[in-house]
């Protein structure tokens, strides 16, 4: 099903055949270095938080708070990657029963990590002060899944926090073709093999691979499966996608952000 893109990129990259990454806008902030450069935080007209920086052409979507990135979310994604990923692809590997892993997977979540993630529960903005893509999906899960509100709220506060994650997501959607309502769980995989393309370091590219493993294993169970297709098709993903800003501060990072329009 998926090979039908590939007709559509060809005549896409040939309209672009005389542009390169480098003729494309992006943020400067970065190669300057030093102490960085003057800003001001404030709300936008939607009501979520953004940052004007000196120089630059479009504000920087949310706030990034140091002390918060590398001091309690470091903590939450370094015990995600470590109990839900890295612990599950060893066991994968030593052929331990997909079942069990499943539901150890699940245990953890809702338990270890979430005490973890409670901890930080007041550096959490609130809804309203999220950027739209995060807010979209706050409320598509509030709606499908109020149940399980844990497990979306240190999500959201991840993808909130860390632009890097939260621009990978967004970049997603542009992958998943044609009948992505029908088929969300092929269109979701496909994205994130494209997502490991997108990646310049190899470091990098083994996490992606990492994450779509566990992910997909996930999806095999029939609970998860059914309540990421109700999120999927919930989110109205023309409010999560990369938006000019958006990728005008991508662009200045490792990553392929245009590889569907231009060859790198």
């Amino acid at each position: 099903m998926f090979t039908m893109i590939q007709p559509f990129l060809k005549i896409i990259r040939w309209w672009y055949r005389n542009t390169s990454p480098a003729d494309l806008e992006m943020g400067s902030y970065w190669k300057k270095g030093g102490d960085g450069v003057n800003a001001k935080v404030t709300k936008a007209e939607d009501g979520s938080t953004v940052m004007i920086m000196e120089g630059e052409k479009y504000p920087f979507p949310t706030f990034p708070r140091s002390h918060i990135l590398y001091g309690h979310l470091s903590k939450i994604k370094h015990e995600i990657k470590n109990q839900i990923f890295n612990e599950s692809w060893a066991r994968l590997e030593e052929g331990v029963d997909k079942e069990w892993i499943i539901k150890d997977i699940k245990n953890k979540l809702f338990g270890s990590i979430a005490k973890l993630a409670e901890q930080s529960k007041y550096d959490m903005l609130p809804v309203s002060a999220m950027c739209p893509s995060v807010k979209e999906i706050y409320r598509a899960w509030t709606k499908v899944s109020p149940q399980t509100w844990q497990l979306r709220n240190y999500l959201c506060f991840i993808l909130q926090e860390d632009d890097a994650y939260r621009f990978r997501v967004q970049w997603l959607y542009q992958w998943f073709g044609f009948f992505f309502k029908i088929f969300p769980v092929e269109s979701f995989k496909y994205s994130l093999q494209m997502l490991e393309h997108g990646e310049v370091v190899g470091d990098m590219k083994e996490r992606i691979r990492l994450l779509r493993r566990i992910l997909m294993l996930a999806l095999e169970d029939k609970s998860i499966k059914k309540q990421f297709i109700a999120l999927f098709r919930e989110i109205k993903w023309s409010k999560v996608k990369l938006s000019k800003a958006d990728k005008y501060h991508f662009r200045g990072k490792y990553f392929k952000v245009d590889m569907k329009y231009l060859e790198y």
